[in-house]
């Protein structure tokens, strides 16, 4: 399988799955299918520990454990990431799976609520287009929730 990383206007593209696969619940990149316990092997910059990643961000939203399709999503680090994570039983039908895309590329040129709003879809998009086997196996059509809450990001 190629690589899908693309170059972005401001660095490369990239969309990491963290989910159900072969072997359980991991991070996994293209290229060459790679999975992670520890996110920052697979990339030193992301700003979600594996915790998080498994179940963490849906439950410190208070999000029921319900697969509906409902994607939230959050953004944070530098360089900016977005993270996308919903309820997931396509693949593991125990309760607290969860499935999600970790991606960068999609860094307004001013990081304020209204342009990670307006980039967010843009994403969500690259994100569905690397990972079509994630997405076609869905239950539900994922539909990509507003955002919750922003937090100017530190300055680098």
């Amino acid at each position: 399988m190629a690589e899908t990383n693309t170059k972005g206007a401001s660095m490369e593209r990239a969309a990491f799955y963290f989910g159900f696969g072969s072997g359980g619940h991991f991070l996994r990149t293209k290229g060459g299918y790679r999975t992670y316990l520890e996110p920052r092997e697979a990339d030193p910059s992301l700003p979600w520990d594996i915790g998080l990643m498994d179940t963490g961000l849906l439950k410190n939203r208070k999000v029921p454990d319900d697969p509906d399709g409902r994607v939230h999503w959050v953004c944070a680090g530098r360089p900016l990431w977005f993270g996308f994570f919903w309820w997931d039983r396509s693949g593991d039908k125990r309760d607290a799976s969860n499935s999600g895309f970790y991606v960068r590329g999609f860094s307004p040129e001013t990081v304020t609520k209204e342009s990670v709003e307006a980039m967010a879809p843009a994403a969500f998009a690259f994100a569905c287009e690397q990972w079509p086997e994630i997405v076609s196996r869905q239950l539900f059509p994922l539909v990509l929730q507003p955002m919750v809450a922003f937090a100017q990001p530190e300055p680098a």
